[in-house]
């Protein structure tokens, strides 16, 4: 048994689909966005008998001595996939991949364990992680906060369309949306324009991506992208224009979405991580009748890793 470094390219999607099952974050063509920002997605694959029997999907940064692996990037999760037929060697394999990570050449390693499964990396520094989830599986969900619920009628009085994103449509109108929430926030654009235009494209043939705009009077209003991870819907990417914060586009599409997504089952909505020093963000979140859900996120740096 062992550790096989596999590109995506590499890997044989027939292999794949066993241990990863309906998991977009561990899918090859999402994995396959982070090309887009220069970085290098992977599978640390534990290879028995010249079978994969289990993997954990990452992203390489960097280079040389300042290489570093995250599983998984920005706001998402990484975990452990294991081939269902080896139960009694998950610990043994889980093992075998931190022996791996150990001895890598990795300057940072950061691993965020959602589902509270990476137990055996206690020897690591640790990061305490917090998300708000919010149980939308009742049919009749309805936020519990009174003002949040004016707000969504106050959206349908306003006649707001909310629509999927058409990159052939709104892609421009996207960018400049995307452009001016950033630098409100006083931020350089974390994602390049090509990484957006793969996920567009990606989105039309991938339905647990759901990305949903909304103008008014022919200007960007809302964009929302959210993920769709077993039975959780994630949402992961928001950008606003403020001057229409009266119309209450935000609220109208988070409950549209939430009705959608009862059909197929999901029963979860993931309001995503927020800065600490974020209030008036966490106020907002927890309106929508969340709970706090505590992860852990495991990291260790080496050599200069120490030093950036």
């Amino acid at each position: 048994m062992k550790v096989v470094r596999l590109d995506t390219d590499k890997i044989n999607p027939l292999d794949l689909k066993p241990l990863i099952k309906n998991s977009l974050f561990a899918s090859i063509p999402f994995q396959n966005l982070w090309q887009q920002t220069s970085s290098c997605p992977i599978y640390l694959s534990v290879v028995k008998d010249d079978h994969i029997i289990a993997l954990m999907p990452g992203v390489e940064f960097g280079s040389g001595i300042y290489k570093r692996f995250q599983s998984l990037p920005d706001g998402l999760y990484g975990r452990i996939y294991y081939n269902p037929d080896i139960n009694s060697e998950k610990h043994l394999v889980a093992n075998i991949i931190k022996d791996f990570l150990d001895k890598s050449s990795y300057s940072k390693i950061y691993l965020y364990d959602y589902y509270n499964e990476l137990n055996l990396f206690n020897d690591f520094q640790t990061i305490d992680c917090s998300t708000n989830i919010v149980d939308v599986s009742s049919s009749d969900y309805m936020p519990p906060d009174k003002k949040l619920q004016s707000e969504i009628r106050k959206a349908d009085r306003e006649n707001i369309f909310i629509e999927r994103f058409n990159a052939d449509k709104h892609f421009d109108k996207f960018i400049n949306l995307m452009k001016a929430t950033e630098k409100r926030h006083q931020r350089k654009p974390k994602y390049p324009e090509r990484f957006f235009k793969e996920l567009a494209k990606l989105a039309q043939t991938d339905n647990r991506i759901l990305w949903y705009w909304c103008e008014h009077e022919n200007q960007a209003v809302n964009s929302h992208i959210n993920f769709i991870e077993n039975e959780m819907v994630i949402n992961w990417y928001v950008c606003y224009d403020k001057s229409f914060s009266f119309l209450k586009a935000n609220q109208k599409i988070l409950y549209s979405m939430i009705k959608e997504i009862q059909s197929p089952g999901i029963r979860h909505l993931n309001l995503g991580a927020s800065p600490e020093d974020a209030g008036s963000l966490l106020d907002y979140k927890e309106k929508w009748g969340g709970e706090t859900y505590h992860y852990k996120c495991y990291y260790r740096k080496s050599g200069l890793g120490k030093l950036f």
